[in-house]
């Protein structure tokens, strides 16, 4: 089995754009001659057990494998073969254990590989024509992929768009009368590699009155900032004037959150502009690498109320409100 590496060794990678995934198969060599290879972050892995006694319940998505028993703690399971069209294994398959955005859930898969590092600028976002090798008619579930050295293909799952299809977790974001709001321009860029993510921050900004520029990556992001720096400038503007906050997740390809906002607090131009990180990975480490690199606030996914509440007081501080 896979030997995971403490917390402190996992976040040395974090601020390096660099990212440790956990690789794994869903279905046996002899029914696909070389199986596809599957990856999750290691960050959101909490453990790895072969699969135990599920427990069924009524209504569930056809992907909903049942519940787990985990240590006295009910888990969702979700089947991970069945929902990219595999052939279900012969053999023992495997459960892999994650957490984050305060949730857990269980993935079934064949096989686990091993811990590869990549660099996210080796994790392109994938084209349709991947998606559409997968088989799976549920719109576009990777957040990336990358050309290993065996010339082979891993895909990275976009775990939040799975568990938001299957077992309907998410958000259901809260009254505009429960959140700050703007009747004002008011102008941010956000970026997020997750399909359902940009929609949930799309969603409370339209509900808060702001107005928006997104990205799929941290590399779109900034490429994005660099462009409107450049027309600010041109107009004898400083971009702060504009663009109040930069919203950024940390797991991207091509640029992670940490080496984003590392550009953004290195380059004058952009000096005045807040860096609010948004992110599914919430452990004290975390947070303390945001830090680091210059991050003005670090709130958890999904939570409207405070992500609305901070984003204002980012967007004006205490002192501008008194004044």
């Amino acid at each position: 089995m896979v030997d995971f590496k403490s917390i402190d060794e996992k976040t040395n990678l974090a601020g390096t754009n660099r990212l440790e995934i956990l690789m794994f198969t869903l279905e046996d060599d002899n029914d696909t001659g070389t199986p596809a290879r599957y990856g999750i972050n290691v960050f959101k892995v909490r453990e790895l057990i072969t699969l135990p006694k599920l427990i069924q319940k009524p209504n569930m998505h056809d992907c909903a494998a049942g519940i787990a028993n985990i240590r006295g703690k009910a888990v969702p399971v979700i089947d991970l073969q069945k929902y990219y069209g595999c052939t279900h294994s012969r053999g023992q398959n495997i459960l892999v254990v994650t957490e984050f955005n305060g949730s857990t859930q269980g993935f079934i898969v064949r096989e686990v590989d091993k811990i590869i590092q990549l660099d996210w600028k080796d994790i392109n976002e994938p084209p349709e024509i991947v998606s559409n090798l997968t088989g799976v008619d549920h719109g576009n579930t990777l957040t990336g992929i990358s050309l290993l050295e065996d010339a082979s293909m891993l895909m990275v799952v976009d775990v939040e768009q799975v568990i938001t299809e299957v077992l309907g977790f998410g958000i259901d974001v809260i009254e505009a009368t429960d959140m700050v709001t703007y009747d004002h321009d008011i102008t941010v860029v956000f970026a997020d590699d997750s399909r359902v993510a940009r929609k949930q921050v799309s969603n409370i900004l339209d509900k808060m009155g702001i107005k928006y520029h997104s990205a799929n990556n941290g590399q779109e992001a900034y490429e994005l900032l660099d462009k409107l720096a450049k027309e600010a400038e041109a107009s004898g503007h400083r971009l702060y004037e504009s663009i109040k906050a930069v919203i950024t997740d940390v797991e991207m390809p091509a640029l992670d959150g940490y080496m984003l906002t590392r550009r953004i607090k290195e380059d004058s131009r952009f000096e005045g502009i807040p860096v609010m990180m948004h992110s599914s990975l919430s452990a004290t480490e975390n947070i303390r690498l945001g830090n680091k690199v210059g991050v003005d606030a670090y709130v958890p996914k999904l939570r409207p109320k405070d992500f609305s509440e901070t984003l204002d007081r980012l967007i004006h501080p205490p002192t501008e409100k008194a004044a």
